[in-house]
């Protein structure tokens, strides 16, 4: 079943963007009519955004919407729920490739990341197209002006606060000294990876017609999600990598994430040790074999620390504590168990 569900998001995402942008498509998403238009220079700037998407991704957000919104509305809310698919997982290919721009990173899903091979400049300007892009999806719905006013108001208060999430992430890899507190890491996580995860459920729960408060718990337990996820993703970068990025490099773009806090908390008197060798990481006088090598002894510290171990127990319970608050908010239903299975298997692959 889930298998179709995403056969179904695909299909939404090659909708609002095809592998051809021609002069129709054009038209349709600039509301420019008669306008003649070099279809081939268009194709050009939207490839960085085709090429990241076409590379495929978990897409859990758009399901979490989907199984949401047909567990509170029923099939016909979940069909809805669909044409916004774009809504959810448009904005957050936009986030990866601003985010790798601005981190130095030069691995994405398995190639290189799209800033290197397309440039910085029209990168830039593809990530932030598809902030904006997907809104086409929402003035085409059949939805009611109410419901898509709604719809429109969480969309702009959510994007605004994953770039609140984004700047505490850049400010802190940028000053190595600073080590912000938990209370300080989880709020980051909470704006940066929760919020899609929250936009998700609240367009989710919209689209059913769900009350206000319902709405809003079921945003703050997706949040609490997004947390989770981000936490299970800092501790697998250290373990064994993330799939399609090499193993620690968080590490090298000075990545504030919990198990690096949680090490510098319990460092002890070998914290100029730790310091010093992150600071070799990051200068960038090293060989690419040097870089890996000191890498592989901050991780083996870390993990000596007991830092790992403590971050992953955290997510696992953030986990727990998620699946009880859905458990909770939405009725029982198919949806609702494929909703909650998810959130089991999300947890047990970040295991594997």
């Amino acid at each position: 079943m889930i298998e179709q569900r995403l056969v179904r998001i695909e299909q939404e995402l090659q909708r609002i963007l095809p592998d051809t942008a021609d002069t129709q498509w054009f038209e349709e998403v600039c509301g420019s009519q008669g306008t003649a238009v070099d279809a081939e220079i268009v194709d050009r700037f939207c490839e960085p955004a085709r090429d990241l998407l076409k590379r495929g991704g978990k897409r859990w957000r758009p399901l979490l919407m989907v199984l949401t919104a047909e567990a509170l509305g029923g099939g016909q809310a979940g069909e809805l729920a669909y044409t916004l698919a774009p809504v959810v997982e448009l904005p957050h290919n936009g986030s990866l490739i601003i985010d790798d721009i601005e981190d130095g990173s030069d691995m994405r899903r398995g190639a290189p990341a799209v800033h290197t091979q397309y440039g910085i400049d029209i990168s830039i300007n593809a990530g932030n197209l598809i902030y904006y892009l997907p809104t086409v999806c929402i003035d085409r719905s059949v939805l009611h002006d109410t419901a898509k006013l709604q719809i429109y108001s969480i969309y702009s208060t959510y994007l605004r606060r994953v770039h609140f999430g984004q700047g505490f992430d850049i400010a802190w890899h940028r000053d190595l000294s600073y080590i912000p507190d938990h209370d300080s890491y989880q709020l980051m996580c909470m704006l940066k990876t929760g919020c899609l995860a929250g936009m998700a459920s609240e367009i989710g729960a919209a689209v059913a017609g769900a009350e206000t408060q319902s709405v809003s718990a079921l945003g703050q337990a997706a949040q609490r999600l997004g947390v989770a996820f981000q936490v299970m993703d800092d501790v697998v970068n250290l373990e064994t990598g993330n799939p399609g990025k090499m193993r620690g490099d968080d590490i090298i773009e000075g990545k504030k994430s919990l198990p690096m806090i949680l090490a510098f908390k319990r460092s002890g008197g070998r914290k100029e040790e730790l310091e010093q060798m992150i600071r070799e990481v990051q200068e960038g006088h090293l060989r690419k074999e040097e870089v890996q090598s000191v890498i592989e002894e901050v991780i083996t510290l870390v993990e000596s620390l007991g830092a790992l171990e403590e971050a992953r127990n955290r997510a696992e319970t953030l986990y727990e504590a998620v699946y009880e608050d859905f458990s909770r908010l939405l009725p029982v239903s198919p949806a609702r168990e494929e909703l909650l299975a998810l959130l089991l298997h999300m947890k047990q692959s970040s295991n594997s």
